[in-house]
């Protein structure tokens, strides 16, 4: 049987966006030109899908208000106008809603949400799964777009539950498409996690970050997709443009290993 796709998710984290408390006046066309360019780099590395992030808001709000949908919904749109791969969309530290609304409006094809089920704390204080919102927003609008769920994001903490837990009630109670692991105790506890999850909820498990070119082709063979950010930027600035040489190393890495369709 062939290897299903993986999943090389490359992020583009956008400079402050209208809205947010450090926002310092970059124009939304200026940013949705370099969010395009920076797309594209990202697939002609290689890259299976791309998302949008506005990674750089801080202190980043729980859920956002109108400026900054708004920005996210134009900087979104000419991503998916500049690439012919599958597009994503996260919105403040757990706005689901928000991020089914962007994407549903610009064709994008699916949401990564942090604390789909149950409840976390982070800096921004108490964080409550957004299940029924999600599912309201989707069935609204009609959209037809993946949810994508953290198993105990790694931003903030889970008040309960085990990963086993929580990647039951993110699938079955939650519906998530697909379920995001990540471990700061690093890449090989996920894919660990991961091979114990398999069990608990039959959908793709992709990681969610931490993972650099010595962990890359394990990723690859024991994971259906990972998600990258600050490993292909060109510094460690919260903004920081995509490198793409170092984004073409990881491409290769998924190009050695068979797993691309």
């Amino acid at each position: 049987m062939p290897l299903a796709p993986f999943r090389l998710v490359g992020v583009l984290h956008l400079p402050p966006l209208p809205g947010a408390v450090n926002y310092a006046g970059v124009p939304v066309s200026a940013i949705a030109e370099r969010a395009a360019e920076d797309a594209a780099a990202l697939v002609a590395a290689g890259f299976t899908h791309v998302m949008v992030q506005d990674a750089s808001d801080m202190p980043q709000a729980v859920r956002v208000d109108a400026p900054t949908v708004a920005a996210l919904a134009v900087v979104g749109a000419a991503v998916t106008r500049a690439v012919d791969v599958p597009v994503g969309v996260v919105v403040g530290h757990n706005d689901g809603p928000s991020a089914v609304a962007i994407a549903h409006a610009i064709g994008a094809t699916f949401v990564r949400v942090k604390v789909l089920t149950g409840v976390s704390v982070g800096p921004t204080g108490w964080i409550e799964g957004c299940a029924h919102d999600v599912a309201t927003m989707r069935r609204r609008l009609g959209a037809d777009v993946e949810v994508w769920a953290d198993v105990h994001e790694a931003t903030s903490l889970a008040l309960a539950g085990s990963p086993a837990w929580a990647a039951k009630e993110a699938h079955d109670f939650g519906l998530a498409d697909v379920l995001v692991v990540t471990r700061d105790s690093g890449v090989a506890d996920a894919l660990d996690d991961i091979e114990r999850l398999r069990a608990v909820a039959d959908v793709p498990f992709v990681v969610g970050g931490r993972v650099t070119l010595d962990t890359i082709d394990d990723t690859v063979r024991r994971s259906d997709g990972v998600v990258l950010g600050s490993a292909i930027k060109r510094s460690s600035a919260p903004d920081a443009r995509i490198d793409p040489e170092t984004a073409a190393r990881f491409g290769r890495a998924l190009d050695t290993t068979g797993h691309r369709a």
